[in-house]
């Protein structure tokens, strides 16, 4: 500890006396403190000082004179260097004031799980028995860029049992998270000049990775049915469309049946394919899982999933279930990106669920989530009586709270940050704007329910 202890004391020390080279307060031709006098300063050793000024010498940064001391070569530029360091005197101080409200607000993020349940032990087992059975293969290169055939089979069996969703899989592609999944497809499939169809409201991410291909974003309504499919577009034809359909976000809608058969008959007619968004439909308060739209045509429809809300964000493990003809243009995107996900996180992930965990850790999770949606919906309520319409709480990790006739704006989500109070107006996700300035997206995934009971009523003072 005591050797990590200097290295990085040594790498302040450095950074501290470079920075002060470029900002000119250690001018050319000027000599530096001596190493006696700046490891006093500093609260360092002499021989760490010393060690520094070998390092920045042999850099080019200086330049000892026998008898004189050590001085400040000319570097031939006064461009500014970005600051590495903040003063080494300040770097040990707590957190600010500020900080340390940021690090206990209340944040009713939506779609958000709690981190606080974690289920680390039994994750941590996984990794060391991953670690102890790997072979020497695993920590090279993958030969399959599609992921490791261990954790693919794994998805295919959590789908099959979780989701009733048959596919192979070779069908299966392992992506750093449902962001890198949707980051390929807008890439392998909006063409230049071309359009991509999608769910308005929908969440700011989805629509920012499309539109940065330079796509026309073309919106269509949702209602309580989920997508308006007589709303696709008839002028142009999209070459994706974007959908939530076991769980609208942000509404939280289920797409019927009705409306399922009528998008799969455009995109047949029309030649696009479906993007299905499946991101925390596992997580159902009444009755099984909706099933996925790609059962109904897995050759149209490219399903997305990720581990990001049924364990944890931080994982970024998630996956795609393509058709056939697009598993190897989006393996080849992928090669191209990043060659592979980590290969023994991987494993982990597949021996974590071949074990049950995540089987287990989602029934327990829907327990304590649903806990905390009946205790938001219980203070909403006796809150606000009347005035308030809750919605959309089906499913997932989030609901929509309503006040007809009242102002939820980013004016009010401003007002509150300032009681360390985060809200999500759902003006915030739309694409067509000034359509849901009543309404709030409220998360209550990773807050406790006394911390909704503390976020509602501050949130009451505003609303």
């Amino acid at each position: 500890m005591e050797s990590t202890q200097n290295e990085t004391k040594t790498r302040q020390v450095y950074s501290y006396i470079r920075d002060r080279i470029f900002q000119g307060s250690y001018e050319v031709g000027s000599a530096l403190p001596s190493t006696r006098d700046l490891g006093k300063e500093l609260g360092v050793s002499r021989a760490l000082i010393v060690g520094v000024y070998e390092q920045l010498t042999a850099e080019g940064y200086l330049e000892g004179r026998q008898g004189s001391g050590t001085f400040v070569k000319d570097i031939g530029t006064s461009r500014p260097l970005p600051l590495f360091s903040e003063d080494l005197r300040a770097a040990n101080q707590p957190a600010s004031h500020a900080d340390s409200e940021q690090l206990h607000s209340i944040d009713f993020r939506p779609s958000f799980p709690s981190l606080e349940h974690v289920p680390l032990t039994k994750w941590k087992r996984a990794a060391m028995d991953v670690y102890h059975d790997a072979p020497s293969s695993a920590y090279g290169y993958q030969e399959d860029m599609a992921g490791c055939l261990q954790l693919r089979q794994a998805i295919h069996q959590h789908l099959l049992s979780i989701k009733g969703l048959f596919c192979k899989p070779s069908q299966i592609i392992v992506t750093a998270g449902a962001t890198q999944a949707f980051s390929l497809l807008s890439k392998l499939l909006v063409k230049p000049n071309g359009s991509v169809a999608m769910e308005d409201p929908t969440a700011t991410f989805i629509h920012d990775i499309f539109a940065s291909t330079g796509a026309r974003i073309l919106p269509v309504p949702v209602d309580e049915h989920g997508l308006c499919a007589d709303r696709l577009p008839t002028q142009e034809q999209p070459q994706c469309i974007f959908v939530t359909p076991s769980h609208q976000f942000p509404f939280g809608s289920i797409m019927s049946i009705s409306r399922r058969l009528q998008l799969l008959d455009y995109v047949r007619s029309t030649g696009s394919y479906i993007i299905e968004d499946d991101y925390d439909s596992e997580f159902r308060y009444g009755g099984m899982p909706v099933r996925a739209l790609q059962e109904l045509d897995a050759e149209r429809v490219i399903y997305v999933g990720t581990f990001s809300k049924n364990l944890f964000p931080s994982l970024r493990l998630g996956y795609i279930v393509a058709p056939q003809e697009l598993i190897n243009p989006i393996v080849q995107l992928k090669r191209k990106a990043d060659m592979q996900c980590p290969t023994l996180t991987q494993l982990t992930l597949a021996r974590f669920i071949n074990e049950g965990h995540l089987e287990r850790h989602i029934l327990k999770m829907k327990r304590i989530y649903g806990k905390r949606r009946a205790h938001l919906i219980s203070v909403l309520t006796d809150t606000f009586r009347d005035k308030v319409q809750i919605s959309g709480d089906a499913a997932g990790l989030h609901l929509i709270a309503t006040w007809p006739g009242k102002n939820a704006d980013h004016l009010t989500a401003i007002q509150l940050e300032e009681h360390c109070i985060k809200i999500y107006p759902a003006e915030r996700y739309t694409i067509c704007k000034d359509q849901y300035n009543e309404s709030l997206i409220m998360g209550f995934g990773n807050v406790t329910e006394s911390q909704i009971t503390e976020g509602v009523q501050t949130l009451a003072q505003f609303i």
